[in-house]
C-alpha cells in the first residue's frame, strides 16, 4: 500500500526525526510539532490538544504516524502525561476519522506489560499476547492509547497499527550507556560524570530486562507499518535480537529474580543465549522487518572510533 501523503505527529522529536529521514525518500512528509523539525519539511506548530489545528492538518492526509506525547522519564505532572497521551491521542483519531484519513501508525510502548525489577515476565520470550499490567501513569496512558485505537478501527473506517518499541537507543546514547555497563551496579542512575560530550546520559537506570532498540531500526518499522494491511488493527513488539550488554539471558534474570519465569520458546534462547527477553517475531513475519546489527556491534564501532 501506497499512500503520498503523510503526516508525523511529534516529527521532531527523539526518535521523530529518524522517522522523517526514513519516510523522505517514499512519500510527502509533514511534521506536526511544537517545534520545527531537523528537516525541509512542511511543518505545522501545534499541539495535539489543539483539536481545531488538528483537524486542518489531517485534512488531506493519506496517512498519519503518531509519535507526539510525553516520552516516559521526563518530569511532568501524572496528570500532564495523561491530558497529552490519552486525550491528545483520541483528539488525533477523531480528526482523522472525520478527514477520512485510511491510515495510522500510533507509538505504544512495551511498558504496557508492566515489567521491571518488582514484578517477572509470564514467560519468555514476551510476545504481544503477554498479560498487561502497567502501574506507571506513562505505561498506562500507552495500554489506555491503544484500547482506543481498537475503538475507532471497529467503528469502521480507520486501519491502525500500533507498534510497541523497547528502550530506544540513541547514537548520541551509546557510549554512556556502554561507560554505564562498567558500573558495579548499572542498574542504578549513572551518575554526572558518565554524561558523554555532548551531554547525553543514560536512559535513568538501565532496566533489569535490557531489552532495546535502535532508532534507525524502530524508524523502519513505523514506514513498514504503512503497509500493513493484513489486519485493520494489530500490535507489534519492536525490539533487538538480543539485550543491552549481550550478556546471556537467561542466567542474568535468574540472577535477580531468584527464579525463572516459564521458557514457553526455549529454541529463542538456544539460537542466541543472549537473546531478547521480547519476541518481535510478528513484526519479522507480517512486517517484513528487521533489525540491524546487535549490541556487539554497537561496541564495536565505538571500539574503532576509540
Amino acid at each position: 500500500m501506497h499512500f503520498e501523503k503523510v503526516l508525523v505527529t511529534g516529527g521532531s522529536g527523539l526518535l521523530g526525526r529518524f522517522v522523517v529521514d526514513e519516510l523522505v525518500e517514499h512519500a510527502d512528509v509533514g511534521v506536526l510539532d511544537i517545534k520545527p523539525p531537523a528537516q525541509n519539511v512542511p511543518y505545522l506548530n501545534s499541539d495535539i490538544l489543539d483539536s481545531k489545528a488538528l483537524g486542518n492538518a489531517v485534512t488531506g492526509q493519506d496517512a498519519i504516524i503518531h509519535l507526539a506525547g510525553i516520552d516516559d522519564g521526563n518530569d511532568f505532572p501524572d496528570e500532564d502525561y495523561f491530558r497529552t497521551n490519552v486525550q491528545g491521542t483520541w483528539n488525533l483519531l477523531h480528526a482523522a476519522e472525520a478527514a477520512g484519513v485510511r491510515k495510522i501508525v500510533v507509538a505504544s510502548s512495551t511498558a504496557v506489560y508492566g515489567v521491571g525489577r518488582d514484578r517477572m515476565p509470564d514467560y519468555l520470550p514476551m510476545d504481544e499476547e503477554h498479560l498487561q499490567r502497567p502501574t506507571a501513569t506513562y505505561s498506562l496512558t500507552k495500554q489506555i492509547i491503544e484500547v482506543q485505537c481498537r475503538s475507532f478501527v471497529e467503528r469502521g473506517s480507520l486501519s491502525i497499527v500500533c507498534l510497541r518499541p523497547t528502550l530506544i537507543v540513541r547514537p548520541e546514547r551509546e557510549a554512556a550507556i556502554l561507560a554505564q555497563l562498567n558500573l558495579d551496579d548499572p542498574h542504578s542512575d549513572a551518575p554526572r560524570d558518565l554524561l558523554s560530550a555532548d551531554g547525553e546520559s543514560p536512559y535513568g537506570a538501565l532496566s533489569v530486562l535490557r531489552s532495546y532498540v535502535r532508532s534507525a531500526d524502530a524508524a523502519r518499522c513505523f514506514r513498514l507499518a504503512l503497509g500493513y494491511d493484513a489486519n485493520r488493527f494489530d500490535v507489534f513488539n519492536v525490539g533487538a535480537v538480543d539485550g543491552i550488554g549481550h550478556e546471556e539471558t537467561i542466567p542474568r534474570l535468574e540472577r535477580v529474580y531468584g527464579r525463572l519465569p516459564e521458557i514457553r520458546r526455549s529454541e529463542h534462547f538456544q539460537s542466541d543465549a543472549c537473546a531478547s527477553v521480547l519476541d518481535s517475531s510478528r513484526a519479522r513475519d507480517r512486517l517484513g522487518w528487521e533489525p540491524h546489527g546487535d549490541w556487539d556491534s554497537i561496541v564495536n564501532k565505538h571500539r574503532s572510533s576509540n
